[in-house]
C-alpha cells in the first residue's frame, strides 16, 4: 500500500465512528465490484476477519439492556 493510501486510513481511523460509516457508504457506492474481479478465498478470509473484529469491538462497547 502507497504512503497516499496509508495516510488516507490513519485519516479515516481518527474519524468517529458515524463519519467512518458515511465516507464507507459513500465508496462502496463508487466502488463496481467487476472492476477488479472476482475476491479469492484468501480475499473473502481477510474480508470476514475484519467484518468480525469490527463487531466484536461493537458489541465490547455496548452497554447491556
Amino acid at each position: 500500500m502507497s504512503t497516499g493510501a496509508q495516510a488516507i486510513l490513519n485519516q479515516f481511523n481518527a474519524l468517529p465512528r458515524t463519519e467512518q460509516f458515511a465516507v464507507y457508504e459513500a465508496i462502496a457506492r463508487k466502488v463496481v465490484p467487476d472492476d477488479y474481479g472476482p475476491l479469492s478465498d484468501d480475499d473473502l478470509t481477510a474480508i470476514a476477519g475484519q467484518t468480525f473484529a469490527l463487531l466484536d469491538e461493537e458489541e465490547a462497547r455496548a452497554q447491556s439492556r
